[in-house]
């Protein structure tokens, strides 16, 4: 399939892009004009209907301010004011005494639709910048990311005897929980420890799951000779705020070494894994990343709903078309 030439992001762009100023200003007079024509139509003698209960000609500044902003608003009032004077001198209506109130809210109602108006289009173009941002940072994420896994596939291709990888077992673990559909977090309790003693150097850890309270309750998995510890300070910690600790972040004590949230896609912790023992030399900056990266992919594989497609899959999309690659997990960084 040819994909389309226009990038996605210009969608919109069109129907976002402000109007010319000498567009504004002839939609302005002319709405002044068309309000004139309708009163003239209902009353040749009062065609600004200032002799009835409403003013309708408030409609004009009003439409006009949250349309262009305050200073188109604020322009349609002070041309209906200035026709309203031309009107009067030329004798064609008579003024109530209200007159003077009832320009002055036209002026009122133009500024305040305006500065609406101009508010709400402040806080869209921050956003617009913002999100411009982000998208930048996030294709160029995604081309790192594809050029990391084709180096990765070229070099595992030199060497296919080499043990299985990472992504590998993250993948097979992917299928697993595919192919057992619905099945409860217990059942997984016992591979998910196996993959953090293969691939983390992990000897003893426990599994627990966490509540809709961001509670950890007891352990439904063990590893090695690891003990019940749902209610140490690390765990509960990383169960409520959905990051990695370690003992290296100053927690307060206790037998838990590191505590692994598994996290779903908004980031809230279903699961904790709390590691007891790792060897010495182990325990740096890399391999606490290591386990967030873990742990995070797991907690999207487990937790992944309906509508969140797998990345391994969202990113064959830059080989097809320059488009951009959606992250499927947030993973936060360990000191």
């Amino acid at each position: 399939m040819t994909p389309d030439p226009t990038p996605s992001n210009d969608v919109g762009d069109t129907s976002s892009r402000p109007a010319p100023g000498w567009q504004s200003w002839l939609e302005t007079v002319a709405l002044i004009a068309v309000l004139l024509t309708i009163g003239a139509l209902v009353d040749g003698s009062d065609p600004f209907l200032l002799h009835r209960g409403f003013s309708w000609f408030a409609l004009a500044p009003l439409l006009a301010g949250l349309q262009y902003g305050s200073a188109r608003g604020l322009g349609c009032a002070a041309v209906e004011a200035g026709a309203l004077a031309i009107v009067w001198k030329s004798g064609i209506a008579t003024l109530p005494d209200s007159a003077a109130e009832t320009v002055l809210g036209w002026l009122v109602v133009g500024l305040l639709a305006g500065e609406f108006r101009d508010a709400w289009l402040r806080r869209n173009q921050r956003l617009g910048s913002f999100a411009d941002r982000l998208r930048c940072r996030l294709e160029s994420l995604g081309r790192a990311y594809l050029a990391l896994k084709i180096s990765h596939d070229q070099l595992r291709r030199t060497a296919p005897s080499a043990s299985q990888t990472l992504c590998d077992a993250l993948s097979a673990f992917r299928r697993e929980v595919a192919g057992q559909g619905e099945a409860s977090l217990e059942a997984h309790g016992d591979r998910i420890l196996q993959l953090f003693a293969e691939h983390a150097s992990v000897r003893a850890a426990t599994f627990h799951r966490v509540d809709g309270k961001g509670r950890p309750g007891q352990a439904i998995a063990a590893l090695g000779p690891a003990t019940a510890c749902a209610d140490d300070p690390m765990v509960r910690t990383a169960a409520r705020t959905g990051s990695t600790l370690s003992i290296r972040d100053g927690g307060e004590g206790g037998a838990v070494l590191v505590a692994v949230p598994l996290v779903d896609v908004s980031c809230r912790a279903r699961a904790v894994v709390a590691v007891r023992d790792v060897p010495f030399l182990a325990l740096h900056a890399e391999t606490l990343e290591l386990l967030a990266v873990i742990g995070a992919r797991l907690g999207d594989t487990l937790f992944r709903t309906p509508a969140t497609a797998p990345l391994d899959d969202a990113v064959a999309a830059p080989l097809r078309a320059p488009a951009m690659v959606p992250v499927a997990a947030r993973v936060e960084e360990v000191a």
